[in-house]
């Protein structure tokens, strides 16, 4: 566990470095609160670097995790997480801020000193006498020394009152951000046409789900939530478009236990994402399985609706299992043998996986992985490292839809991008 506790540490410790240098250092502080100040930030990122690696280790044994009460603390380390997430990005916007003030007050001075310099030229004022100047110097000197003095205990002030601020901010913001990722989450209505989609099916209701990630700090409560929200829906088909768990399938497998009563006309699918593969995919599969959900590896099912066939067909997570490397992602295998006049449904996990997809004959296909960046503005940097990184594309007559996820990965954080479930109404394109 200290190997995992050190890679975190060292990739979280530059932001102890920027609280220090910019809540800490500004201050007139005493060298004692200055090292006060340096441990409180040292421990705090230290507790939150743990919360990964006992995740990891007290999710594989099962005993452990009970004789600790890993579940009734874990959590806590998580909330934390969020608000130093949350703190940074607040000491950004207040020093951006800043920045734009100075340049705009000294753009301002600028402008003043270039007003006031043809005034002083065309001065017609008498000249004083010597005794007369050096009495207006001391003057003057007196009078900007105390002009001085209160500009810095005016900026002192600020300084302080702005460090209140954000580090007040960040804590009162850190509930709501907590509440918004885990009771947030909302229903996304899409209509969707397609040429070859059947016109006997037109109005087929699927309720896309994706990125679950039970364990940590989500458990069987919302997955009863999840349950009850989506069988609300009335959906013709339910798919779960990987990553459904933090853990393994002998401690946290109660918890999706409630998954049973999903209820779905014509069926619930599922397949697996990278975070499945980190913990007994095999396992999960056949757990899954027991519950009704019918897992798609590398495999595709016609149903009839109707007298209406579709096909339905999964590929297991892009990077395949790492454990057993011949279990590998097969687009081209699920996709194969599927009769050419039926419409094709695919669904995979990764965003990388869509234009094999695409090229192997998928007419929709459905995915998450990405969370659409699960905050703002990491939305941005999703946008630039993925082609499909959220919502519905289309290429060459082929569908491509990006869920941005129903749970969270990491700390419970979303902002402007909540947790959704899709409702994906399909029509036959006029």
């Amino acid at each position: 566990m200290l190997a995992p506790f050190l890679m975190f540490f060292s990739i979280i410790l530059p932001f102890g470095l920027i609280f220090y240098a910019r809540l800490i250092a500004p201050h007139r502080l005493s060298k004692k609160a200055r090292i006060i100040s340096a441990v409180c930030i040292v421990l705090l990122l230290a507790a939150i670097s743990l919360a990964m690696p006992l995740s990891l280790y007290t999710a594989r044994d099962p005993q452990l995790y009970m004789r600790y009460h890993v579940e009734a603390w874990l959590p806590w380390l998580y909330f934390l997480m969020t608000f130093i997430c949350l703190l940074l990005m607040l000491v950004i916007f207040r020093d951006f801020g800043w920045t734009l003030s100075r340049i705009f007050c000294w753009a301002r001075q600028k402008r003043a000193a270039k007003t006031a310099e043809p005034e002083a030229n065309h001065s017609d004022a008498p000249q004083s006498s010597d005794t007369s100047e050096k009495a207006s110097a001391s003057e003057a000197a007196a009078s900007d020394e105390a002009a001085a003095d209160e500009a810095l205990s005016r900026r002192e002030f600020f300084k302080r009152v702005s460090t209140v601020a954000t580090v007040g901010g960040a804590a009162i913001l850190t509930p709501a951000a907590v509440m918004y990722a885990t009771k947030g989450r909302r229903v996304r209505h899409f209509d969707i046409t397609h040429a070859r989609f059947p016109q006997a099916l037109d109005g087929l209701r699927i309720a896309h789900l994706s990125d679950i990630h039970v364990g940590n700090t989500i458990g069987r409560e919302d997955i009863e939530e999840i349950v009850a929200q989506t069988n609300a829906l009335n959906p013709d088909l339910i798919v779960i478009t990987g990553d459904m768990v933090d853990g393994l399938p002998d401690y946290i497998g109660s918890w999706l236990e409630p998954m049973k009563n999903f209820k779905a006309k014509h069926g619930t699918y599922f397949v697996t994402g990278n975070h499945d593969h980190l913990w007994d995919a095999r396992g999960w599969c056949k757990f899954i399985a027991d519950l009704g959900i019918r897992v798609l590896d590398n495999e595709h099912e016609i149903i009839t609706i109707g007298s209406t066939p579709l096909a339905i067909a999964g590929a297991i997570d892009a990077n395949g299992d790492r454990k057993n490397r011949k279990w590998k992602s097969d687009p081209e295998k699920a996709l194969a043998n599927i009769p050419p006049e039926l419409f094709r449904l695919m669904l995979v996990h990764q965003p990388r996986s869509v234009d094999r997809c695409f090229a192997a004959g998928a007419d929709l296909v459905l995915l998450g992985h990405t969370h659409g960046g699960q905050c703002w503005p990491l939305n941005h940097v999703i946008n630039a490292m993925h082609k499909y990184a959220r919502g519905l594309y289309e290429v060459d007559g082929h569908l491509a839809f990006v869920s941005c996820g129903t749970g969270y990965w990491g700390p419970p954080l979303r902002l402007g991008i909540p947790a959704e479930i899709d409702v994906l109404t399909l029509h036959p394109k006029a």
